[in-house]
Formats: C-alpha cells, structure tokens, sequence
C-alpha cells in the first residue's frame, strides 16, 4: 500500500475544506452586508445588536444564525443548487414550497397559529360593535395552497388541509358579515383560469377582479361586467416571492396584467406622506422584480384614492375603509371605480402615534362602509388586526 499517495489525498481534502470553510469566513468579513435581496423580495438580517437581555433569551444567537444564512456568499446559488437536487431525488417540496402541476409552485402552511387568528377576531368583533350603523364586511382571501389545491402534487391532501383550516381560522368569528372568497376562487381556478399566480402568493388581477365581484355583490350593487374593462398586459417576466423562495429557478415566469377602465387615469392615488398619484399605478415597479407593488404603490401606511376635479368619475360618491394586507392593491382598483377609498395597512399605520385611532378614523372621512380584505396567512401568522381596538374605550 503506498501510504504516501493516500497522505497526500489526505492532505489535499483537508487543504481544501480549510479553503472553502475559511474562504467563505473572509468573504462575510470583506463583503458589505446586503440590507435587501431584490431576489427573494425581503429585507435580509443584518448585523445583530449584541446585549446582556438578547443573549440570555436566545435572541441574539437565533439573530446571528439568521445573519450568517442571509448573509452567506453564492445565498442564491446554493439556494437553487438545493431545489434542483431535491428534484432529482423525487422530492415534491423544497423550502415549504410544493412543486405542483403545469409550473405551479405553491407556498404550504401546515401549523397555522389558530390563537392569533382567535385574537385577530376578537379585535373585529370589538371593532364591529363599536361601530354601530356603519357595516363592516371581512373578506378572507385563500392561499395559494387554499385555491390551487387541483393544482397540487398528487400525494399532498391540499383540499383537505385547507378547508379544515379556514373553519377552525374561523371559528370565532361570531357574528361578523363575511364574504366567502375561498369557494368562488377555488371554483375558477379547478376550471382553468388564471386566478393566482404560478409564481407568487397573490391573486392575479383576473382573480381581484373575481374578489371584487363578490365584495359588489354583497353590497347589493351591480360590478362592471369583465367587458367593461380593457386588460393590458404589462409585463410577461414577472417572479413572484414564492418563486424567490423556492429556488426552483427553471420556473417559467408570470403575466401581469392591469384592468383599465373609462377615467381612471383622472383618479388620484395620494400616498400620506409620500407622493401622489396620477391613476392607481406605479409603473417604475415594473422594471423591478417586485412588480406587484406597481399596483397603488405597493405597501403604505395610508392611500387616499378619490376622482380629481376633472375626472369623469366625480360626483357623490360613497366612502369606502378598506383595511388590507397586499391582497388588496390588486383589488383597490376596482372599488376604486365605485368609491372614494380610504385605505389602511396596519403592518405599517400606527394608531395613536402621531395617527388618529381607527375609530377616530372611520369618523374623520366619514365611512359609509369598512371592509377588511386579509389573506388567510396574515390572520393566522400576525396580530395586526388587533391595533382596531386602540383608543376604544
């Protein structure tokens, strides 16, 4: 046996696990610190605050790992190095994210947090009372994996899963006027239409255009027919978060499309604090991966949208609250047509600091009608809805 040669393969193998292992160390010291991955559409941990109360709650050690998995040379490589090779093993899922049928890639949840859905709840009904004659509706718009279950890999109980979690997600909800989205949607899309993304976890605009039917129609108004509005397509390369996420970078990407109607170029988008508007579109979004937000200008805190002086579409016209997650830029559009909008995210608005109290609110524009438009996710995995109740006595 020549000991010699296995030596020095030995010694090349370590040599070269030193090289990557210490390569990759220097390179996270040279290389700035990305604060926001245009890629997978989020902003990316940094560098963590180190304190004495962090540390001894585990929080500054799970910041770290976070900093140096965000942080990683090649992130993106490896990401999709991973998808590809849990593909050719057979796997149907890489990252939560299930590889379905026709170039579906759909996000999974699978431990829904019921208690902050039951909190959410409590805060609506709250809200609701406090309200008295002005209505209040809540729109639950489905996942991905709630509306494409046909569209799922074989062996995964989509349909199952879901329904049996938006009943218990909703099992509190009391007396609360909702408006079913999950059974229409679901409906378009086990029929063929393109109701959400392949890419992304949001609706298309057909399927908004499908939720704003049903909001109409509970209001007990007539929608515009899908004839009255001209489809424009503005971009066909559009890679939504899932597809960030997943790493499944063979994906082909997404169509998007506006739905444009008589005089709403002559609308005014003002985004408080921000910049105004002319129409309901940014369309310096569309030359950015993040093309969603080009609709009312992505994510704020407050948008107003209201008719100018010369629009067409001036004249006595009711006020609309829509409380909403993103799930509802796609769709402000529509109501747009029928309503003065008054439009809050309350990821971002902050009742009682420096902004008046929802209630106040409601009051100061003189709602005639609320609607809160939320994707299941949100009402499962976040407590925003519970800011309703601040300032209530």
């Amino acid at each position: 046996m020549n000991t010699r040669k296995y030596r020095l393969s030995d010694i090349i193998t370590v040599l070269g696990l030193l090289v990557i292992i210490y390569g990759f160390a220097i390179a996270m010291l040279l290389l700035p610190d990305k604060e926001y991955s245009e890629e997978e559409n989020r902003y990316l941990q940094t560098v963590p605050q180190f304190s004495l109360e962090a540390l001894t709650s585990g929080e500054f050690t799970a910041d770290v790992a976070s900093y140096c998995t965000d942080q990683m040379p090649l992130r993106n490589l490896f990401v999709g190095t991973k998808a590809v090779s849990e593909t050719v093993l057979g796997k149907q899922e890489n990252n939560s994210v299930l590889l379905g049928i026709d170039g579906h890639i759909i996000a999974k949840e699978d431990h829904p947090n019921y208690a902050a859905a039951d909190k959410n709840l409590a805060a609506v009904t709250a809200f609701d009372e406090a309200l008295g004659d002005i209505p209040l509706h809540l729109a639950v718009a489905g996942r991905s994996q709630d509306v494409l279950t046909s569209y799922s890999p074989a062996l995964y109980p989509a349909k199952k899963i879901s329904d049996t979690t938006f009943v218990r997600a909703l099992e509190s909800a009391g007396d609360i006027s909702q408006i079913d989205l999950l059974t229409p949607l679901r409906e378009y899309a086990d029929a063929g239409e393109y109701v959400y993304y392949r890419t992304d976890h949001h609706w298309t605009t057909l399927g908004a255009y499908y939720a704003y039917r049903e909001i109409m129609e509970t209001y007990g108004m007539e929608p515009y027919p899908r004839e009255y509005f001209t489809r424009e397509t503005m971009s066909e390369e559009f890679y939504g978060t899932t597809w960030s996420k997943a790493g499944m970078k063979w994906i082909r990407p997404d169509t998007m499309e506006f739905f444009r109607f008589a005089g709403d170029g002559t609308l005014t988008c003002e985004i408080v604090g921000g910049d105004t508007l002319e129409g309901m579109y940014d369309l310096s979004y569309l030359e950015k991966k993040d093309k969603y937000s080009a609709f009312i200008g992505g994510n704020n805190a407050r948008v107003r949208i209201y008719p100018s002086d010369r629009s067409p579409l001036a004249g006595e016209r009711e006020t609309l609250l829509l409380i909403k997650d993103s799930f509802g830029h796609s769709v402000a559009p529509f109501l747009a047509a029928h309503f003065d909008l008054e439009i809050i995210d309350l990821r971002y608005y902050k009742p009682l600091v420096g902004n008046p109290s929802m209630l106040e609110l409601v009051k100061e524009v003189g709602a005639d009608h609320v609607l809160i438009l939320y994707n299941l996710d949100s009402l499962l995995n976040s407590d925003n809805l519970v800011s309703l109740t601040l300032g209530m006595e």
